[in-house]
């Protein structure tokens, strides 16, 4: 129902409840008796008196003679007396003959009572128009509410949830509200918020991840020129040579520093580095490992033969920093060996280094996390972090021990 219609109806019952309280009124301004009938009447009682058979009759009335009996009445129940009369505030009247007063006339007046049946007629229909008025209200702001009230409030609070960058929950579009072309074009608005958002962030994740992947490219053939200059370094026997072969190696170490720093700010702001594996013959660990172990402190191992489920770019940088962290933190031998069960090849990978307590352990692969002993080193704290969700992507496992001496780390690799 249009709101038109409720203010119409609201004004009909208005008038009507006007109009009937008008005729109310006019019935009591005239419910008292007509003097015309009451003087008929108490001229045929006059003329006739004693004879009460010729009394008119037009209205209810009672004759009661000069000693107070009643020598007449129209009907039962009126006023017998004097007393009663006045109590009621009822007309008394002299009957008179040959000019002498003979009778009392009483004549009954009912406008009391039909003033009071009026009131209560007035009241009811009161009580009814004003229940239809009610009725018509309630539904009336039951629409309202419908369609402008409950949309704005959902408007509003759609408002508030996309300034707070929630842009997942659409509006409902409603056209039967008065706010339904509004509502779709918020939505509209909302889903290319939310659009532009995704773009904006895969934008940035793939300029990262490409920062991120051409570092890790970059720390390879460093720390071969870094190895190579160390080497050459101690075989020369020139010193303008050796001091050659020293600023090499600082300046290599300079390198590593800043792409070890530009990799992190990358990986920091990443929420999600995709890790996309597939299967591969456990052949390519033997390059992947001696790829990390640049300072060749893994010496000699093996690896059993099957077939592996890996991101082989994923699994070199996990291998990588695990070795970058053994270097860095125990500078010792590493012990490399391998074993395949039901599920995993796992991979040990074990220093004879320090370790670290056994309240640190369970702690280290979360991100930005690093053991007492890293206090005086330089990282980020992300090197297990990420080498953990790189396995763990891949449907493996990384575990962490200590090894008295030194820290393990097992790789358990899915298998196929």
């Amino acid at each position: 129902m249009k709101r038109q219609h409720y203010i119409f109806a609201l004004v009909l019952t208005f008038v009507v409840e006007v109009f009937l309280f008008s005729v109310f009124l006019g019935k009591i301004e005239h419910i008292a008796a007509d003097p015309v009938v009451v003087n008929e009447c108490l001229k045929s009682v006059e003329v006739n008196y004693g004879s009460p058979s010729e009394y008119k009759t037009g209205i209810d009335y009672v004759i009661i003679d000069n000693d107070g009996a009643v020598v007449f009445k129209t009907r039962d129940g009126l006023s017998e007396s004097i007393n009663d009369a006045v109590k009621n505030s009822e007309t008394i009247l002299d009957i008179t003959s040959d000019d002498q007063v003979v009778a009392k006339m009483i004549v009954h007046d009912d406008s009391v009572y039909a003033i009071k049946q009026y009131k209560t007629h007035i009241l009811r229909i009161v009580l009814i128009i004003s229940f239809v008025q009610v009725v018509i209200f309630i539904v009336f702001y039951l629409d309202v509410k419908k369609k402008i009230l409950d949309p704005f409030q959902k408007m509003q609070d759609f408002a508030g949830r996309v300034a707070g960058g929630d842009l997942d929950v659409p509006l409902t579009v409603d056209r039967s509200n008065v706010f339904g072309d509004f509502t779709e074009a918020f939505d509209i608005m909302r889903s290319e918020i939310k659009s532009a958002r995704v773009a904006e962030k895969n934008a940035n994740d793939e300029k990262k991840e490409m920062v991120a992947k051409l570092s890790h490219d970059i720390k390879t053939p460093v720390a071969s020129i870094k190895s190579t200059s160390e080497i050459g370094y101690e075989l020369s026997q020139d010193t303008k040579i050796k001091e050659y072969f020293n600023l090499i190696n600082v300046k290599a170490d300079q390198i590593t520093v800043l792409v070890d720093n530009l990799f992190n700010s990358s990986v920091n702001d990443i929420t999600e580095i995709p890790v996309s594996p597939s299967d591969f013959d456990s052949n390519i660990l033997y390059d992947i490992i001696r790829n990390s172990d640049h300072l060749n402190k893994a010496g000699g191992f093996s690896i059993p033969k099957c077939r592996i489920f890996v991101d082989k770019l994923r699994l070199q940088q996990a291998f990588d920093n695990i070795f970058m962290n053994s270097y860095k933190y125990a500078d010792t031998e590493i012990e490399v060996t391998a074993a395949t069960d039901d599920e995993y090849l796992r991979i040990r990978v074990r220093d004879k280094g320090p370790g670290v307590t056994e309240d640190e352990l369970p702690l280290l692969k979360n991100k930005y996390s690093r053991g007492a002993n890293a206090v005086d080193k330089d990282g980020a704290g992300l090197g297990l972090y990420l080498a953990n969700y790189f396995i763990e992507n891949m449907n493996g496992r990384l575990l962490l021990e200590n090894a008295d001496p030194g820290l393990a780390v097992t790789f358990c690799i899915r298998t196929i």
